[in-house]
């Protein structure tokens, strides 16, 4: 949707589409057309690039980059010896910097305290890096409830800079335990031109009425878990 709305430049991703749906069409076309700029990344080089941030170090070494690819696509990886003498050889990536992160999280506090109810991926990781970091929730409930919810505060307050309830924000993704994905919506998405549909379901819209042009109370009802 940013691609399509004209809002990125650049994109550093391992995978850029819809699931089973198949392809993201604006993504693919602005590739095709070269109007964005793409970074060939994989899970490993994104999370090591945004430790290495946190950590304010220049890189970091990984082994499973060699003998792939990467180096062909990326002038800025190299392959070096191990400089303290194991003679081991290594791949090292550079350091990711964000400027803001948005983070949809099921819970969170007034503090800035957020957690997430199963895998956190690499949600913590860009909350620790970014300069700015929002976190969106479906809920907003008191620090001692936090404090018994598994996991407790993986985004925790110091690296937070504000907090906002958003009911229903990842539709028509999914946010566990709350809801599922909506794949009607993601299918009206893919077959609807992308004016057509910022017209009908982004423009001067509320919350509450992106849900009703979705189908309102029945889509809810649709993805509930």
């Amino acid at each position: 949707m940013l691609i399509a709305g004209g809002c990125a430049s650049e994109v550093r991703s391992c995978f850029v589409g819809m699931e089973i749906f198949g392809m993201a069409p604006h993504f693919r076309k602005a590739v095709e057309s070269g109007s964005i700029t793409i970074s060939e990344e994989s899970e490993a080089t994104i999370a090591l690039g945004l430790r290495a941030s946190y950590l304010k170090v220049p890189f970091m070494p990984l082994k499973g980059l060699i003998g792939t690819d990467m180096q062909k696509v990326r002038k800025d990886i190299k392959q070096i010896e191990d400089p303290l003498g194991s003679g081991t050889q290594v791949m090292v990536v550079p350091k990711i910097d964000l400027d803001v992160a948005i983070l949809h999280v099921p819970y969170a506090d007034e503090f800035g305290n957020g957690n997430i109810a199963g895998a956190v991926w690499m949600d913590a990781d860009m909350g620790k890096t970014a300069k700015k970091t929002i976190i969106t929730c479906e809920k907003i409930v008191e620090t001692e409830d936090i404090r018994h919810l598994p996991g407790k505060a993986q985004l925790p307050i110091q690296t937070t800079n504000a907090v906002v309830k958003v009911p229903f924000g990842a539709h028509p993704t999914s946010c566990y335990p709350n809801y599922t994905f909506d794949p009607n919506h993601i299918q009206c998405y893919l077959k609807t031109e992308f004016e057509e549909y910022k017209k009908k379901f982004i423009t001067g819209k509320t919350p509450t009425q992106y849900f009703e042009e979705t189908g309102g109370i029945q889509t809810i009802f649709n993805i509930l878990l």
